[in-house]
């Protein structure tokens, strides 16, 4: 079994259907999570519309619960986006140009994935204290004896999500660098697939 740097560090999938490491299974994972969230979320509006035009009873706390998981969807999800190439952006320029200019154009990429890595930083440096003082305080969302539920667990997967985003950012900014020192455009397994 031959081991790259692809196979032990980034955790893509090789064109063969292995997968090749733990921090990959992890962000499949909770890209995994986020969409079991989506079908839940849709799960309770339809039982929630059902009930309120059959029974005349609405469900408690369907429009917190919603409001909540779409913040969650987003932080489960996004590790996986970039991890699988997914992410939006302009392709029209950088992909021509390392095309061209391998070297400068993953010097590039290697630059906007260290840019990512900050913002996702700052995201996680901004939500750390919130996430503390929820749970310190154990702070609750919701309408007091109707339906509440405690925030920390939202704030808890927002920096977790951040943290492991900002991980994949950098090897990311790695691989990009990698490929500029060897003057390549792609790793070889991309090539093939």
């Amino acid at each position: 079994m031959s081991f790259s740097f692809k196979t032990l560090i980034l955790g893509r999938r090789l064109g063969n259907g292995q997968h090749n490491s733990l921090f990959g299974y992890l962000v499949d994972g909770l890209n995994a999570i986020g969409s079991l969230l989506i079908f839940a979320i849709m799960a309770m509006i339809v039982t929630d519309v059902l009930s309120r035009n059959l029974l005349n009873q609405p469900i408690a706390g369907v429009a917190e619960l919603v409001a909540a998981s779409i913040v969650m969807i987003v932080f489960l999800q996004l590790p996986g986006t970039l991890r699988h190439n997914r992410m939006a952006q302009a392709d029209i320029f950088i992909v021509g140009f390392t095309d061209r200019h391998p070297r400068l154009g993953n010097l590039l990429q290697c630059l906007f994935f260290l840019a990512g890595a900050y913002m996702l930083y700052i995201v996680y440096k901004g939500t750390l204290p919130t996430f503390i003082r929820a749970w310190e305080r154990n702070q609750f969302m919701g309408v007091e004896g109707v339906f509440t539920f405690p925030v920390w667990p939202i704030r808890f997967i927002i920096i977790s999500c951040a943290a492991i985003t900002v991980v994949q950012y950098v090897l990311l900014a790695l691989q990009a660098l990698w490929l500029a020192w060897r003057g390549q455009a792609t790793l070889p397994e991309e090539a093939e697939s």
